[in-house]
């Protein structure tokens, strides 16, 4: 999340021009903008009064992110990252991230980006993990692929033990005790039910690695944070259900 409206916002700017994805701020180097910074595009969320029109509450919210290219004295030039619904950002005004949430997700953004631009096919998705690993999330790709590869060769080397366990079950020979029958069949099918629990894993995760796609394909980065204001003020309804206005102040 980004800091409280106004005053407690980072050091803001705005977006003074426009031009084919590539904008310019009025803050620079004297603001202590370097290159690699990111900024959010803040726009605000007007509440209107039904009934009157009048102004009932501004929300500030984040529609878009900047990372700046280069920097100049009293200005700098930066990257369109994203925005929301394709809004004009001139004029807007900007507010440099601080958090560290916001900052990695951005940085997945980007990495996610970058690989959709560079031709990631979906038709990696089925391999567990390898997409994920392509489109920058390292660990869980290498992670999925590890536990799909360790359950599908664990339960294939259980099968196969089952199968000679069973096999030299049916070998033996008349006159043994029912025990050294129950030896070897209770070891057959013990082997068995290992080796369908880890198919059962490996099919679990194949699963989620095909609705973890589908997520990173739809969703992936939220860019719409709300801005996290300390006072509220809309409208609401009394215990007689009379209209009433609400304030509330978080401290």
């Amino acid at each position: 999340m980004l800091g409280t409206a106004g005053a407690q916002l980072p050091a803001k700017g705005l977006v003074i021009k426009n031009t084919d994805g590539l904008i310019f701020i009025d803050m620079g180097r004297q603001d202590n903008v370097m290159k690699g910074d990111l900024f959010d595009i803040i726009d605000n969320d007007v509440v209107l009064h039904p009934l009157s029109g009048d102004t009932l509450s501004v929300t500030p919210r984040s529609v878009g992110a900047l990372k700046v290219l280069q920097v100049y004295p009293k200005m700098s030039l930066a990257e369109l990252l994203h925005i929301q619904g394709g809004k004009d950002p001139m004029l807007m005004q900007v507010a440099q991230i601080h958090s560290p949430d916001r900052l990695v997700e951005i940085e997945r953004y980007i990495k996610q980006s970058t690989a959709t631009a560079s031709g990631v096919s979906p038709r990696l998705s089925l391999i567990p993990g390898l997409y994920q690993y392509r489109m920058g999330e390292k660990t869980k790709g290498l992670s999925l692929l590890g536990l799909e590869a360790t359950a599908l060769v664990l339960g294939m080397s259980y099968r196969l033990s089952s199968n000679d366990w069973y096999a030299q079950y049916e070998e033996l020979g008349p006159g043994l005790s029912p025990t050294d029958y129950d030896f070897y069949y209770n070891g057959a099918s013990d082997r068995r039910s290992m080796s369908n629990r880890l198919f059962w894993l490996a099919g679990a995760l194949y699963a989620y690695n095909l609705v973890d796609v589908m997520w990173m394909g739809g969703n992936q980065m939220q860019l719409n944070a709300r801005v996290e204001r300390k006072t509220d003020f809309g409208l609401g309804l009394s215990a007689e259900g009379r209209p009433m206005f609400n304030l509330m102040r978080r401290f």
